[in-house]
């Protein structure tokens, strides 16, 4: 949950001065969960355990992360 206090933004543990702020954070966290699991998508595809079109999902995943993270630096 968000709450505003003295023109800080908190969000569970984290505080932030801006809104943007926050917006990068959850950004860098989108694009390293996104590289973890393609990591380990490439991983279980040359496997064997997962088929192409489940690697191709998480390659658009990382995409979509790599894209809105420069979009949000860019903003910033």
């Amino acid at each position: 949950m968000w709450t505003v206090r003295s023109g800080r933004v908190h969000h569970g543990p984290m505080e932030h001065t801006t809104s943007r702020e926050h917006a990068l954070d959850v950004a860098e966290r989108n694009l390293k969960e996104a590289q973890r699991l393609l990591d380990r998508a490439k991983v279980s595809h040359a496997e064997g355990d997962i088929d192409d079109q489940r690697l191709d999902s998480l390659q658009r995943l990382y995409d979509a992360a790599f894209e809105d993270i420069q979009r949000v630096r860019k903003e910033n």
